[in-house]
């Protein structure tokens, strides 16, 4: 094995990535780790029924998207979102989806990909009701990726660099909320209709949540008090809350009927 891997860092990775995508489970020899925080089969239940959650809400979501032109404008986004989310979370479900961090926690980069993806497409969202120009929405699309990269980065180093990477990722997040609740909002409220109505619960779903994921993440993948079981709950009840029940507000959100958004 010492002949094949002519330095230990690139087969570290390599076998990790491995272990992301057959879930077979990572070596607890990685970064020199006797032990690792790793869920109990209690987290692997709420991943679970994570999945089902998700799954089932695609399938209602997608259902009334295809139901009008109106209604696929403003709901295929937000199906994917939760169709996405729920791949990810089968993939942590069965085993797979995660590494073990330089901290000795199981990290699921699984959770990552999916924020890398579906948080755009919620900005998407609520760009659509708000009625923004589409360079509006592509600037605060990369500000959401950039953030969710920084987050991620952060939790994949140790020491004071960790937290460097976490102030990035907060001063991304600060220029969309900042977005969200002004030039947004106001966009929305000149739009008329119902767009505003929609808006205003939509957007304040996701600002709220999205606030409370950097502060999770502190206590988790930061300095490590909660547990990754804790952690998977918490997480998983903010997914829930910031997709699925954005997506269901969304959906019975114009009274009179989708063209009205």
């Amino acid at each position: 094995e010492e002949a094949s891997c002519f330095r230990r860092e690139p087969c570290i990775m390599a076998s990790q990535v491995l272990t992301m995508l057959v879930g077979e489970g990572a070596k607890l020899d990685v970064h020199g780790c006797k032990t690792v925080d790793m869920a109990s089969s209690f987290g692997k239940a709420l991943l679970e029924f994570t999945f089902i959650v998700m799954a089932a809400i695609t399938l209602l979501l997608g259902i009334n998207a295809a139901k009008s032109k109106a209604a696929g404008k403003v709901l295929f986004p937000v199906t994917f979102v939760t169709g996405i989310s729920s791949i990810a979370y089968f993939s942590m479900a069965s085993g797979g989806g995660w590494v073990i961090a330089p901290d000795c926690r199981q990290l699921f980069v699984a959770r990552y990909l999916d924020w890398m993806i579906t948080t755009p497409l919620l900005l998407i969202c609520l760009g659509i009701v708000s009625g923004v120009d589409k360079w509006d929405i592509m600037a605060l699309c990369l500000s959401d990726v950039l953030m969710v990269a920084s987050f991620a980065f952060g939790a994949l180093t140790v020491g004071n660099v960790k937290w460097v990477w976490w102030f990035f990722g907060i001063c991304w997040l600060l220029h969309i909320i900042f977005a969200l609740g002004k030039s947004w909002a106001e966009s929305a409220k000149a739009k008329g209709g119902e767009s505003s109505s929609v808006y205003s619960k939509i957007a304040g779903i996701t600002v709220i949540t999205w606030f409370l994921y950097p502060i999770v993440w502190v206590f988790a993948e930061g300095f490590g008090n909660f547990s990754v079981t804790f952690e998977v709950l918490i997480f998983a009840l903010l997914d829930v809350i910031s997709k699925a029940i954005f997506g269901l507000i969304l959906m019975s959100g114009a009274n009179t009927g989708y063209e009205a958004i």
